[in-house]
């Protein structure tokens, strides 16, 4: 067991110990500081909610089914989650066939790789589950054993979605042939784990009778406790998790929780023993490829002359779409939510939802809205705040190539321009599909093309501030640092504030407005430009380091 724990101590060390000279703490600090007024508005609006269905739930003693609608919407997000977290960390990580010669059995090294993204889990799970768990059990009035079973809860959540996805990923890694296929498995995890949620959505949206569904809900609250049962009808765990805390006072709480304990200890073990009989064989052979072949006419079209930007700039362009991580976590994420938004509007668009959009909505507000839901796109697209850091170990390469400085930082920054323009084209067809006013779209295109490049180069600014480029496992860009989160809350901050400023103010000229939005979003390239052009030269290049 001993030899466990340091094979995890040393998988993590390697993993989360940054080796570079400079100390950017500051960043984080200033981070959490901002963060801060948002953590409590989260908090109260949970509150909130939690505070509004309990109130119309307790008289009917339905109010445990709040309990089995968290339990059950986390498990699916972590099982979700840990499709791709799993099948990067035990497949697809650089590091992985440099353990196998190692007097290792293989459930050592696979509970070693495991420690990486159950702790992505656990993070999850703690922005998810412990602020609701606090908040209903404030409501509930809650004890003392409730928030011990709850903390205990907290601890084994993630563990069974966690096993479940590891166990179906491993089963399909030893008898599925990806070995000339392991791109293409990497991009399906991606996509599916964002699909899911939208495909859910379609499923229920189509195939919900309202009619059907109330008379089964009214039947169900005919039961003691009967919600709770529908809803984790599908998850047993979520059933005794729920049970656990609303009766914790008495013994069948202690025996649901005691179950959960089993349930778990039980699925650590299916876990170790699986891993043991399938790890490595689904491991071996994992870096052989394909013989793929390339026609004439390609071979011809590749070696064509062409500028050295262009080419730069096509390269960029393949790394992104053709290493999955990079195409998962930069591209698809990215139009994750104006697909959503699509999907529901295009479901609800012939029941009168839409209709009248553009008559109880000032034109004023609606491009307001669609300003700081374009800042919120824009700030969460990962392109630009890992333009260095996906370099990894050949960053150095670009010190040799005949580009200077600043045509490099150009040629990054239009990658990162480009792809941000894919969620600007989805969100201009939910506009058209819902009736916005076409002056209004316009003008909202217009500030788009500023906001995205001035998301670029904060991204790109502080990429070059604190790039990340010893790194083993894609994965560690995204899952590891807090260098994208924070350009994402400046971003909202300032443009939030401004936005709060204009919709208080009597302004109606939607003109006016735009180019008021116009100047500010000028003003800020007009500084980040200035910035980065002082940060741009050979020396700085050199000193970005690993």
């Amino acid at each position: 067991m001993s030899k466990t724990w340091k094979v995890i101590r040393i998988m993590l060390k390697m993993q989360y110990t940054s080796t570079s000279k400079n100390s950017y703490a500051w960043l984080y600090i200033v981070a959490g500081l901002f963060f801060i007024p948002f953590l409590g508005l989260i908090f109260t609006l949970y509150n909130n909610l939690i505070s509004a269905i309990y109130n119309v739930f307790a008289p009917l003693q339905q109010q445990s089914m709040i309990l089995g609608l968290l339990f059950v919407g986390i498990s699916v997000i972590l099982f979700i989650t840990c499709i791709v977290s799993v099948l990067t960390a035990f497949y697809f990580a650089d590091d992985v066939e440099a353990y196998i010669p190692f007097p290792l059995h293989p459930y050592q090294i696979l509970l070693g790789k495991a420690a990486s993204p159950l702790i992505y889990s656990y993070l999850l799970s703690g922005i998810t589950y412990l602020p609701m768990m606090i908040i209903y059990g404030n409501i509930s009035n809650g004890s003392i054993l409730y928030y011990i079973y709850g903390i205990l809860l907290f601890i084994l959540l993630p563990v069974i979605p966690f096993v479940i996805a590891s166990v179906i990923l491993m089963f399909v890694m030893r008898y599925v042939n990806i070995a000339k296929n392991k791109d293409r498995s990497k991009i399906f995890a991606g996509v599916f784990s964002l699909a899911a949620v939208i495909l859910i959505n379609v499923i229920v949206r189509l195939n919900t009778d309202e009619s059907e569904l109330m008379e089964s809900i009214g039947q169900m609250m005919q039961q003691q406790e009967g919600l709770l049962q529908w809803i984790t009808y599908f998850y047993p765990p979520a059933w005794f998790s729920a049970n656990s805390l609303h009766q914790a006072e008495s013994i069948t709480g202690f025996l649901f929780i005691l179950l959960m304990i089993i349930l778990s200890g039980l699925a650590i073990i299916l876990f170790a023993l699986l891993g043991q009989k399938l790890y490595l064989k689904g491991v071996l052979g994992m870096s052989s490829g394909g013989s793929g072949k390339m026609s004439k006419k390609k071979l011809d079209k590749s070696i064509t002359s062409q500028p050295i930007w262009k080419s730069y700039i096509k390269k960029d362009l393949r790394i992104l779409l053709r290493t999955p991580t990079f195409l998962t976590q930069c591209v698809v994420q990215s139009l994750f939510m104006p697909v959503f938004l699509l999907v529901i509007f295009f479901l609800d668009f012939g029941s009168g939802l839409t209709g009248n959009i553009t008559e109880s909505i000032p034109e004023k507000n609606i491009l307001l809205i669609l300003f700081i839901v374009t800042v919120f796109m824009v700030s969460i697209n990962m392109t630009a705040a890992t333009a260095i850091s996906r370099e990894g170990k050949t960053w150095k390469a670009n010190l040799f190539l005949p580009l200077d400085q600043k045509q490099v930082i150009h040629c990054k920054l239009i990658v990162s321009y480009l792809i941000g323009l894919l969620p600007m084209i989805l969100l201009f067809i939910i506009g058209i599909i819902i009736g916005l006013p076409i002056k209004v779209l316009m003008l909202w295109g217009v500030v788009f093309l500023a906001i995205n490049w001035f998301s670029s180069c904060i991204g790109i600014i502080l990429d070059m501030n604190q790039p990340k480029l010893n790194w083993t496992d894609e994965q560690e860009l995204f899952k590891n640092r807090f260098v994208p989160f924070f350009g994402f809350l400046m971003q909202v901050v300032i443009f939030g504030l401004i936005t709060i400023v204009l919709w208080s103010i009597d302004l109606s000229n939607i003109y006016l407005l735009a180019v008021i939005l116009f100047a500010v979003v000028l003003l800020g390239i007009f500084l980040a430009h200035r910035y980065m052009y002082k940060r741009i030269n050979h020396q700085v290049f050199q000193e970005i380091n690993f």
